[in-house]
Order: C-alpha cells, then sequence, then structure tokens
C-alpha cells in the first residue's frame, strides 16, 4: 500500500514539475489574432475556460469517492 501511494505522490511530482507551451486556438482565431497584441491573452484565456470544468468534475469525483462508503449500508 505504501509503494502505491508514493508511485502516486512521485508521479504527481513528475507530473506537475513538467512544462511545456500549448496553443489552445483554434486556426480561425489564430489567424485572425497572428497579427495583434492581445493573442497571448487569448490563448490564455482559451486555456482558463477549458481547465475550469476539468477541476470541477474532478472535485465532485473525489466528494464522491471519499463520501461513497456512508450511505452504502442504508436503505430508503
Amino acid at each position: 500500500m505504501v509503494s502505491k501511494r508514493l508511485l502516486l505522490v512521485l508521479l504527481s511530482i513528475l507530473l506537475i514539475s513538467i512544462s511545456f507551451t500549448v496553443d489552445a486556438q483554434c486556426s480561425m482565431c489564430r489567424m485572425a489574432a497572428a497579427d495583434s497584441d492581445y493573442a497571448n491573452g487569448l490563448n490564455t484565456g482559451i486555456l482558463y475556460l477549458l481547465s475550469a470544468p476539468f477541476v470541477f468534475i474532478g472535485l465532485v469525483s473525489l466528494i464522491w469517492i471519499k463520501n461513497k462508503d456512508k450511505f452504502s449500508g442504508h436503505e430508503f
């Protein structure tokens, strides 16, 4: 059990420490914003809006997994 937890922690640290550039613009947005000063802000905004649903679903899943045993023995 400890080795699985250690592996999970090490893998999480590895994934967090790796950084790379992501371009989230579609080809039409890229062409429209290519000659403007706000292209970097547009890309950051797209990535921010993309990450919000993943964080929300992750939090709901975490709460569900932690609390699923509380209600397993009850019949309504």
